[in-house]
């Protein structure tokens, strides 16, 4: 008896075992389906709805947590909702009463994700229903544009008599973007109405300066019995950034060198050695540092080169003071302790890099800017002095020098160079050291060449609009992971020509400078403040080299 027992036990076991892990079949396809949504309880426009709850089925079993927090109600309900499964269909049930009279817009995210492989969905789903006699019918879509816009939220306020106020305010009626970054607003009542595009990081429908990017309308939004539909409202996102940089980690490498790490990105095109000492709390005495520099650093990282030698006893601080950030926000005075090392710094500097302008570093031969980085920070006082750039029958080609900072500079060229031909620089390395002392006894010799005109492309076309187009701009983006921008002001006659563009996949858009800075502004969420007005071109341009586009036409109205 107990023998037959434990055989019905396994069984059982073997039985329950199998239903738990409902696994896919081995050796088949990679599931890259993305779930959808195959119907929904109310129907999308019904009218005079009394009922408590609304239905959601999907086209396979997804993650109900995913599922259930990519749910947003417009308007929101007060006292929330609960949930209830029943294989792939969803039952939300109100804990409030809906109010009469009313368009209730029911938005399913973007971020649901299948239960199978995670595959989340491809756009949002939206539809709307009335408690009342009729829906109201009113829409606004647009897209954001982004590198990344999955799961970015528009948010949309109607506009009663005072400007709104995200930080604080939840929104009136919500929407998500998809991979393609569309999203739909309905069942909007007629109105004003002000949008932003929020990446919402903490889910609490309130933005977050500093933490949250954001975008903001570029037009007035009034819908009327004229106008129920309006589409194009789109947006750039950008961040605000209101905090100062601070140092957040210091660490010296060896008694030469110190690796000071920043909170954020900071430009050091504004900031130097003299930015910086360092304090012996010890003995009281301040030592001025002989070198900044990247070098080899990583992203918010910079080395400070020191020359005097520092007491392994002593307590040492760095002091730093108006160091500048990406958007201009300045330092207070700052001090960060590090440890001593002592092991003396023996390498001797090199140049570590040439770089061209273009791939395979050529450089241009209208604009000619060779840039030369060193592996340590070198005295670079009269650095042209111990440069020559020579053509190919050794006659001197003149110059001047641009230092980034003590590690790394331009040689710009003064004059046109021949197109495909090969020039040589050289620099004298003997009297260039590191903090340390040290350097190189010899010449440094490398050849750079200069690019042909058969190696790039073009683009040109016109922009139509109604507004004066003196201030408008176009602006040519490559599609990442390439990182080439072209930017020129369009003509009196409305056209625009660029040329020498490095062949690659590119975006094209335009803007309007209203504020006559030269440079796209994004708005601000608090004071209200709309953004310039932007269109972008609806295809992907693939230039190839010796193969410029033209006639593309950018439409603004």
């Amino acid at each position: 008896m107990a023998r037959k027992s434990k055989l019905i036990f396994l069984l059982l076991s073997i039985i329950i075992a199998r239903c738990a892990n409902q696994l896919p079949p081995g050796g088949g396809e990679v599931d890259k389906v993305s779930p959808q949504i195959l119907e929904v309880f109310p129907l999308n426009g019904a009218i005079n709805y009394k009922g408590d709850y609304f239905e959601i089925t999907f086209s396979e079993y997804v993650e109900k947590r995913s599922a259930q927090e990519a749910i947003f109600i417009s308007p929101p309900i007060g006292k929330g909702v609960e949930y209830d499964w029943s294989g792939r269909t969803l039952s939300v049930y109100f804990k409030d009463t809906l109010k009469e009279n009313t368009t209730y817009t029911i938005t399913i995210g973007a971020d649901v994700a299948d239960l199978n492989n995670h595959n989340k969905m491809e756009e949002p789903f939206t539809f709307a229903f009335s408690t009342g006699s009729q829906v109201d019918n009113g829409t606004i879509a647009g897209k954001v544009y982004d590198d990344e816009p999955v799961g970015v939220m528009v948010f949309a306020y109607k506009h009663l008599n005072d400007e709104p106020d995200p930080t604080n305010q939840k929104p009136d009626y919500i929407s998500q973007v998809g991979k393609n970054g569309k999203y739909t607003l309905l069942g909007l009542g007629l109105g004003k109405y002000d949008l932003f595009a929020f990446k919402d990081r903490l889910r609490d429908f309130k933005y977050a300066r500093n933490e949250d990017e954001y975008g903001v309308q570029f037009k007035e939004i009034i819908l009327s019995t004229e106008k129920n539909k309006i589409e194009n409202v789109d947006f750039f996102l950008t961040i605000e950034d209101t905090l100062p940089p601070s140092i957040s980690n210091v660490r010296m490498n060896d008694a030469n060198h110190l690796l000071v790490e920043f909170t954020e990105p900071v430009d050091s095109s504004k900031i130097s050695v003299s930015n910086f000492y360092i304090y012996d709390s010890t003995a009281q005495k301040q030592r001025v540092p002989k070198y900044f520099f990247k070098g080899s650093a990583r992203d918010k990282q910079f080395f400070i080169g020191i020359a005097d030698s520092l007491i392994p006893q002593n307590n040492y601080y760095l002091v730093s003071e108006k160091i500048i950030d990406r958007s201009g926000n300045l330092s207070g005075r700052e001090e960060t302790q590090f440890s001593v090392k002592t092991e003396k710094d023996t390498v001797v500097p090199s140049v570590s890099k040439i770089i061209g302008q273009y791939q395979e570093n050529k450089i241009d031969y209208d604009e000619p800017v060779v840039t030369v980085k060193f592996d340590d920070g070198v005295e670079l006082n009269d650095i042209e002095k111990k440069i020559v750039v020579e053509d190919s029958k050794k006659i001197f080609v003149p110059f001047d020098v641009k230092r980034k900072d003590d590690a790394e500079f331009d040689i710009r060229i003064g004059t046109n160079l021949k197109q495909k031909t090969d020039y040589e620089l050289k620099i004298d390395l003997r009297d260039i050291k590191d903090a340390s002392g040290n350097k190189r006894d010899t010449v440094y010799e490398s050849k750079f060449t200069t690019a042909s005109e058969l190696d790039f492309s073009g683009v040109s076309g016109n922009v139509v609009n109604s507004e004066d187009s003196a201030n408008t701009f176009v602006v040519l983006k490559s599609v990442p992971p390439e990182k080439n921008i072209y930017k020129q002001k369009v003509k009196s006659n409305k056209t625009f020509s660029m040329k020498k563009i490095v062949p690659g996949k590119y975006l094209l858009w335009s803007f309007i400078d209203s504020n006559n800075d030269s440079v796209y502004s994004y708005g601000s969420v608090k004071p209200f403040k709309q953004a310039e007005k932007f269109t972008f071109y609806p295809d992907t341009l693939n230039l190839r080299a010796r193969w410029p586009v033209g006639e593309i036409i950018l439409n603004q109205d």
